[in-house]
């Protein structure tokens, strides 16, 4: 029971991770108040808590697409997170193999692309936090 419950936090990331960036947003807020107070200074730590909550932002519209994913194009779902075998039990990942396939060069193209666009998403929603 314990493996499996693991498998699915580690499959379904959205499960741990939405509720990990609420409560560091929660935490970042409370403890900065607990340790420099409500009068700072010339130092505001008030533009620390909105990254944490722009970060959960970001993560749970990441899992929201993924679950439209799931009931509206279950076909591409399947590609990207792998199709279970009935019989063995075994998922077989196709995306997982297309990726091998590609040279270094797109594979650094792709991971630099999505790396920027979620830089990107989450500066653009901590700027409207902010």
């Amino acid at each position: 029971m314990k493996r499996k419950l693991l498998y699915y936090l580690q499959l379904i990331d959205g499960v741990w991770s939405v509720p990990l960036a609420f409560a560091l947003f929660w935490f970042i807020g409370v403890g900065m108040q607990t340790l420099f107070g409500y009068e700072t200074g010339f130092y505001d730590v008030a533009f620390i808590q909105p990254l944490f909550l722009a970060a959960a932002v970001v993560i749970g519209a990441t899992n929201i697409a993924i679950g439209g994913l799931y009931f509206s194009f279950r076909g591409v779902y399947r590609f990207l997170y792998g199709e279970k075998d009935k019989e063995t039990g075994k998922i077989t990942n196709y995306s997982k193999y297309n990726w091998k396939s590609l040279s270094s060069w797109q594979r650094f193209i792709i991971t630099l692309f999505v790396f920027f666009y979620y830089v990107t998403a989450t500066i653009v929603v901590y700027l409207k936090l902010v």
